[in-house]
């Protein structure tokens, strides 16, 4: 094979490693998916969305000053700001150090999605497979959930412990706020990582959270033997506000610690 023939093959093989598609950024709202459009980008490791897409997710007023380009949200009395291109927020009037600051991009005000959640007091989980950001987030008293919104309303489990990619034992404590009064069902699934297919799924048990929404308890995370120790698992577990099948749920993936 000549210098010239050789060097197209590696042209055009470049060209399509370059210009496959890459998987699209999901951000899941309690369980409901945000807009996929204007789309969510990675920087520097972190997801960005337009900022009324986050802001209005989270439930919080917005407000945008366009003399210093800064985007300020209230949300049950806790004021989050951040201006643009600037690596420094503020929550209630006190500096935060920002990983990625604000920027504009195709015309929106992009601003990360972790800091305002958490700042909000939501959960924020990572899944790499699904290039997925879910966040956990109980809604305001008052807010009117449009018909439909499946998980938008409160009530959907806010799960402290365990976190989504934690490595777990035969025996998983766990952290959650619920609705105070209302039946909780947790539960475990055991799937195959690379399928999906479920090998086990592991009765739950059912309680009533205190009176501020806050339990405490343990739940087993069983042992699958599949033979060929190359198969990854991974636990689904499920924190259901209610007893029945399509009540909000808040669902955390956790992986066998060998």
């Amino acid at each position: 094979m000549d210098r010239f023939k050789l060097a197209v093959i590696v042209v055009v093989a470049v060209f399509v490693v370059s210009t496959s598609p890459a998987l699209a950024i999901s951000v899941v709202v309690n369980g409901q998916q945000l807009p996929a459009t204007p789309p969510a980008v990675e920087i520097s490791g972190r997801v960005l969305l337009p900022m009324r897409t986050v802001f209005e997710a989270l439930h919080a007023t917005v407000d945008w000053d366009g003399a210093t380009q800064t985007a300020s949200a209230v949300r049950e009395g806790t004021t989050v700001a951040m201006t643009i291109g600037v690596g420094t927020a503020s929550v209630d009037g006190q500096p935060v150090t920002l990983d990625v600051p604000p920027r504009l991009i195709a015309g929106h005000t992009y601003v990360p999605v972790r800091f305002p959640a958490e700042a909000f007091g939501a959960q924020v989980g990572w899944n790499q497979a699904t290039q997925t950001v879910s966040i956990s987030l109980a809604v305001p008293p008052g807010v009117t959930v449009p018909a439909g919104a499946q998980g938008m309303h409160a009530g959907a489990p806010i799960v402290y412990s365990p976190r989504n990619g934690d490595r777990l034992g035969t025996r998983t404590e766990f952290s959650i706020k619920a609705t105070p009064g209302v039946l909780q069902e947790i539960w475990t699934v055991v799937k195959r990582t690379d399928t999906g297919e479920v090998l086990r799924e592991v009765p739950g048990i059912r309680h009533l959270p205190k009176a501020d929404g806050t339990y405490q308890g343990a739940i087993a995370t069983p042992r699958v033997s599949m033979g060929d120790r190359s198969v990854q698992l991974r636990y689904d577990i499920h924190f259901r506000n209610g007893a029945n099948a399509g009540d909000p749920e808040t669902v955390v993936t956790c992986y066998p610690q060998d």
